[in-house]
């Protein structure tokens, strides 16, 4: 009998998150999947539901990298699950394909730094899956390696270390350098992952509260000298990737190095419980950050979470607290979702919801209901719910391995 804390939640959980996270799955690809520009061969994400319906210059580049993580998700859950993941590879290879386009024929057109760090992220997963697969990696390593390059030329010395959040450069934020120390952790770059780990939990990590502040800016005076300026925002995707990157280390360290990465792995942790979790009955639910970019930052935080959850590295306790973090947040959004099925004809009073074409909405915010959160008639944003989706599926991933 297992005396894991972690693994105690998981078996006394509910046994029907697989099937949740594939209705997310299903919701999301339906109501918001789309061709690019009409171009066969292309799929992508429509920024809102209903889509728009004029072209616009702006689009969520970052939207499509989390999509392609949840993705990736998805196609692993399926086969775990003995399903043919075949169709959600190829889905993943055609957003990818969109992306590019969109970004005028290369991967790394965007301006952000952290933006491109997400789609790295997703690019390492989807290679690895298409490897265990025997499916084909040669573009998406080469798309990994042009990636790679840009983000490690935004980590420079300026302000000690850390990684620009833009071109511009005069902003290094938690956001960007966060990403980038796991991108180096999983590219065997293990000093240069502890370096901006050690960037981040000097200047802007806060201990008393155990999170870490947005960013520094560099800022320039009258007289053409320079300073710096600390932006104290706190928000719950920048605990998500410098987790996991202290995760990896304890799980690739020995000794001191193991003992130090898992104890601040632990902190984050903790502060994430403490400053971002609010009770809802039994549950610890993670807050959210509302809609625009901010409506995908729990999911974010979600993700890297469950890992921690996952790592034999960490105290059973700390483990314990993650995993339930995960899932009560995950089982928060799946209580207020709302379903419908969006070929019914509601001016005829006997169609009846047909179960196979069922999709759901979930709400920005799992404290809240879709109904209130999310109303008939208002526009639904792409970001909120592959970040509801992301929280699914990392649940029914606990759910399989701890």
């Amino acid at each position: 009998m297992s005396h894991d804390p972690a693994h105690s939640l998981i078996t006394g959980a509910n046994a029907d998150r697989r099937e949740r996270a594939g209705l997310a799955a299903r919701s999301v690809q339906s109501l918001f999947g789309e061709r690019l520009f009409g171009i066969p061969g292309t799929w992508i994400g429509a920024v809102g539901f209903p889509h728009p319906t004029q072209f616009s210059t702006k689009w969520h580049y970052w939207w499509q990298a989390h999509l392609l993580d949840a993705l990736v998700d998805a196609a692993q859950r399926e086969a775990t699950s003995g399903q043919d993941a075949g169709p959600t590879r190829e889905r993943a290879h055609r957003l990818l394909r969109s992306i590019a386009l969109r970004s005028g024929g290369q991967v790394v057109f965007n301006n952000y730094y952290d933006d491109m760090s997400w789609l790295m992220l997703a690019l390492g997963r989807f290679r690895h899956l298409e490897e265990d697969a025997g499916g084909k990696t040669r573009h998406l390593t080469k798309a990994g390696s042009d990636l790679l390059k840009a983000i490690r030329d935004a980590h420079t010395g300026d302000l000690d270390g850390g990684v620009f959040w833009t071109r511009e450069r005069t902003y290094k934020n938690t956001a960007t350098t966060g990403p980038a120390a796991l991108i180096a952790v999983r590219t065997h770059a293990a000093q240069e992952c502890a370096s901006l780990l050690s960037w981040l939990e000097s200047h802007l990590w806060d201990a008393s509260k155990g999170v870490f502040k947005d960013g520094i800016n560099i800022v320039t005076d009258d007289d053409g000298s320079t300073g710096t300026k600390l932006e104290e925002a706190v928000y719950t995707y920048n605990s998500g990737p410098a987790l996991a990157a202290a995760v990896e280390l304890a799980q690739t360290s020995t000794g001191a190095e193991a003992k130090r990465w898992a104890t601040f792995a632990a902190q984050i942790i903790a502060g994430a419980d403490k400053e971002f979790g609010r009770d809802m009955g039994n549950r610890r639910v993670l807050k959210t950050h509302g809609s625009g970019d901010a409506g995908l930052f729990t999911g974010i935080l979600v993700r890297y979470l469950a890992e921690a959850a996952e790592s034999k590295a960490l105290d059973p306790e700390d483990r314990a607290t993650a995993c339930r973090l995960v899932l009560d947040t995950a089982d928060a959004f799946w209580a207020g979702r709302r379903e419908f099925d969006p070929d019914l004809d509601f001016n005829d009073p006997q169609a009846q919801p047909d179960p196979a074409r069922v999709v759901a909405i979930f709400s920005p915010n799992p404290l809240d209901h879709a109904d209130t959160a999310q109303p008939v008639g208002r526009t639904v944003e792409l970001g909120t719910q592959v970040q509801a989706w992301t929280a699914l599926e990392a649940a029914a991933r606990l759910e399989a391995t701890v």
